[in-house]
C-alpha cells in the first residue's frame, strides 16, 4: 500500500485536464460569485434613497413603503419648485442672524360660527370675532393676548414650557414622511381628506416653519387626496395668494398661500344652507386670518393691549 503522502508528489507532476463542459461551469460560477460579492458590497455602502414625497391622503400615516406620489394640486408643486430653486441659488439662506430670536410672534383675527338652538327646533348662527397675539418659544412657553374687537378688555395668559403645543418639533423637520406623521397626530386622516389642510393651517398658526419645511409642506399638499387648485384669491386683508381647497361632506376647507409659502388664511364653509339652520344663516364655519408674523427676542404686548 502506497502511503498517502508519497502519492501526492506524483499527482502534482501530472497535467490536470478537465472536460470542456466542466471548464465552462467553473467559469460561470466564478463570474456569478464575483457579481454577488460586488452587489452585496454596493448595497451595504449605498442604500436606496428615501422617497422625496408621499401621498399625504393616506388613511394611515406612517404606513408601508410610500408609493410614487400623484400630483393633485400642480399649482403648489410649481410654487414649491420655484421656492426650492430660489433657496438653492441664494447665499443668504444660511446666514446666521446677529441676535437670534427667541419667540415666534403671530397676530391673527378669527371669525367663528356659534350655533344656538331656537324653540322652533331650528338653529340660528352668529359669527364671533376674536383677535389674538401669540408669542411662542421653541419649548412651547410664551404668552397669548386675546380680545374681541371693539371691546376694552384683554385676556393675557402666560404659558410655561409645553403650554402652547404645536404640530411639529423644533427645529421644524423637512422630511415629508416625518412631517406627515406629526401632522396626522394633530388632525387624524380618518376624519376626512380635509385633515391635511387643517393640519398645515395649525402649523402656521402656532409656529414659523423654516423655508425648507414650508417647501416640504407645499409638496405634501400638492400630493394630498382631494386637494384642488382654485386659482388666485384675496384674503380678508386684501392680500393675493394661491387658493387650494378640499370639499368633503357638504363643506369646503380653503387655504390661501402667498408666493413665499406662508399661509395667509384658512376658511371653512358650508357648501349649501346648513342643515337645521334658519334660511338666512351664514354659511361660514370659521375663518382665520394671519395678519402678520415676526421673530422677536422679547415679549412686547404694547400693540396688543393698547
Amino acid at each position: 500500500m502506497t502511503p498517502l503522502d508519497a502519492s501526492a508528489p506524483q499527482r502534482r507532476k501530472g497535467n490536470l485536464r478537465l472536460p470542456p463542459l466542466m471548464v465552462a461551469l467553473l467559469a460561470v460560477t466564478t463570474a456569478l460569485t464575483a457579481v454577488i460579492a460586488y452587489s452585496n458590497h454596493t448595497v451595504e455602502h449605498h442604500p436606496p434613497a428615501e422617497p422625496t414625497a408621499i401621498p399625504a391622503g393616506w388613511s394611515k400615516v406612517p404606513g408601508d413603503t410610500p408609493t410614487p406620489a400623484i400630483i393633485t394640486a400642480p399649482c403648489l408643486a410649481e410654487l414649491a419648485d420655484v421656492l426650492s430653486a430660489a433657496a438653492g441659488s441664494s447665499s443668504s439662506a444660511s446666514a446666521t442672524p446677529a441676535r437670534p430670536a427667541r419667540y415666534a410672534r403671530t397676530h391673527t383675527r378669527a371669525w367663528a360660527a356659534q350655533d344656538t338652538l331656537k324653540p322652533s327646533g331650528n338653529s340660528s348662527r352668529t359669527i364671533v370675532t376674536t383677535e389674538t397675539w401669540q408669542w411662542r418659544a421653541a419649548d412651547g412657553s410664551g404668552r397669548t393676548v386675546s380680545t374681541t374687537p371693539g371691546s376694552a378688555g384683554h385676556a393675557v395668559t402666560d404659558h410655561l414650557a409645553g403650554g402652547i403645543p404645536a404640530p411639529l418639533p423644533e427645529p421644524t423637520p423637512t422630511d415629508p414622511y416625518t412631517l406627515a406623521t406629526h401632522l396626522a397626530a394633530v388632525q387624524p386622516p380618518e376624519m376626512g381628506p380635509q385633515w391635511i389642510i387643517r393640519a398645515v393651517a395649525d402649523v402656521h398658526l402656532t409656529q414659523h416653519p423654516a423655508p425648507a419645511t414650508r417647501i416640504a409642506l407645499l409638496r405634501l399638499l400638492a400630493t394630498a387626496e382631494a386637494v384642488v387648485c382654485h386659482g388666485t384669491a384675496a384674503d380678508r386683508a386684501g392680500r393675493a395668494g394661491t387658493a387650494v381647497a378640499v370639499e368633503h361632506q357638504q363643506a369646503r376647507d380653503t387655504l390661501i398661500i402667498d408666493r413665499t409659502g406662508w399661509v395667509l388664511a384658512h376658511e371653512s364653509t358650508d357648501l349649501g344652507s346648513p342643515s337645521g339652520m334658519d334660511k338666512n344663516a351664514p354659511r361660514l364655519r370659521s375663518y382665520t386670518l394671519i395678519i402678520d408674523r415676526s421673530a422677536e427676542t422679547t415679549i412686547d404686548t404694547a400693540e396688543a393691549t393698547r
